[in-house]
């Protein structure tokens, strides 16, 4: 074919380009092992299949430093994922204090020393928030093998070109901007209104920052400011693996759907715990973002495919396939409950947690062996209820397969679950 010509056909009808693959992994605190469990399903199942793109937010964070540490196939990520859930319990993730501790936390969260005054990081943990999260940094740099805090593996998978890009979301407290912590090759940082990306070497603090939930956990210090939980404003917890070239994106979510008649049933009677807003505007953190740039997605992908490709200006569809837990793990809470030290107990039942049907605020804290066997039990048969949709999401995919073929052409599935250009 004459050069001009097969220049004028590929700008009118490009070949098809092999897409990559994406995993975003929400928070929700101890309700994150449900991902473990998923994770695991889908390591047995497609044995084959690496994502190549890794973004994490809040306990999610802790997820994706896994995966994207462990330098092996996803089946041995995923063991290990579980493995280290196994191991976890509520004094892995912070000092069980007493309730009087607790409450003079509440009343009195602030250091007497003054702000130039060099303090180690396990003194401001102790000292602000309610809670003290010492021990899940030492838990996290020992099950993560990392070296001075550093996670080593990211490198080494990027360097085998096992992986692109990881991502964990954090929010500074000082700018109030949600800010993307990335390490990877071949991106360019974006900026968008109150959203920033930083290419950086990924550690243990950049986890704990993503985990550290407002006022419960202390804020992180990275470089010159304090960084917390990454839901905070994150109002496009997709956009991070869109920037960072991501085609699919698999995004599985600790948020259980409920249906019409259970949302119009209320949670509770009279006025309303504060347990009930605390669970409110945890679900706004984790989870209800994720729904709504979903569908936001959705609708403006119908109105690009309306376009010719040559004016689309650059943008590409996304496929989406979320998964979600088929039961309430909130509502599951209130079966072990009485398993939480005595110290929890009194903070979650002096904020009302006992007065509402749907404890999300105690459910987050609840780091207890039975309710996460129990939940990744749950993601591991949820996701094999959902191995059609997993198979037809992943077929055609060489970018989610181990390979060192690149010219091997191969056509993208052209049936979607949800589809939506890029936004960013």
């Amino acid at each position: 074919m004459h050069p001009l010509l097969r220049d004028i056909k590929e700008f009118f009808f490009p070949p098809p380009v092999t897409p990559t693959l994406a995993l975003t992994l929400s928070g929700g605190g101890a309700r994150s092992a449900f991902q473990a469990g998923v994770l695991r399903y889908i390591s047995e199942a497609f044995p084959e299949v690496y994502f190549p793109v890794l973004t994490g937010i809040s306990a999610g964070a802790i997820n994706t430093a896994q995966i994207a540490n462990h330098v092996g196939p996803l089946n041995e990520a995923a063991t290990r994922l579980e493995a280290s859930w196994r191991d976890l319990d509520v004094e892995d993730v912070f000092e069980v204090e007493s309730g009087l501790s607790i409450l003079w936390g509440l009343l009195w969260n602030q250091r007497d020393e003054p702000d130039s005054t060099p303090v180690r990081p396990e003194d401001i943990r102790r000292q602000h928030g309610l809670l003290d999260t010492t021990p899940l940094w030492y838990f996290l740099s020992e099950k993560l093998g990392a070296n001075d805090g550093v996670l080593d593996g990211v490198g080494q998978n990027l360097r085998r070109g096992r992986l692109r890009a990881a991502a964990v979301i954090t929010t500074n407290y000082t700018t109030g901007q949600t800010v993307t912590w990335v390490e990877g090759e071949d991106f360019d940082v974006w900026e968008r209104p109150n959203r920033i990306s930083i290419h950086t070497e990924l550690t243990v603090d950049h986890v704990m920052a993503s985990t550290a939930l407002p006022l419960v956990f202390p804020a992180v210090n990275i470089g010159d400011s304090w960084y917390g939980d990454g839901g905070i404003r994150l109002s496009a917890p997709l956009a991070p693996a869109v920037h960072l070239g991501a085609d699919r994106i698999l995004a599985i979510s600790n948020h259980y759907s409920r249906s019409r008649a259970e949302a119009d049933a209320p949670s509770v009677v009279g006025y309303p715990p504060t347990a009930q807003i605390i669970g409110l505007l945890m679900n706004a953190i984790f989870a209800d973002t994720l729904d709504q740039d979903a569908f936001t997605l959705e609708r403006v992908n119908k109105l690009v495919s309306e376009l010719p490709r040559h004016r689309r200006m650059g943008m590409r569809e996304i496929r989406l396939l979320r998964l979600r837990p088929s039961v309430d793990l909130a509502q599951l809470a209130y079966e072990y409950k009485d398993q939480l030290p005595a110290s929890v107990r009194f903070l979650t039942s002096g904020l009302g947690a006992s007065e509402t049907r749907s404890p999300d605020w105690m459910s987050v804290l609840l780091f207890l062996p039975d309710y996460i066997d129990r939940l990744m039990d749950i993601g591991y048969h949820d996701a094999r209820d959902a191995h059609d949709r997993l198979e037809e999401f992943f077929a055609g995919m060489r970018g989610a397969r181990e390979t060192n073929a690149p010219d091997q052409a191969e056509t993208e599935n052209e049936q979607e679950e949800e589809t939506a250009p890029v936004a960013e």
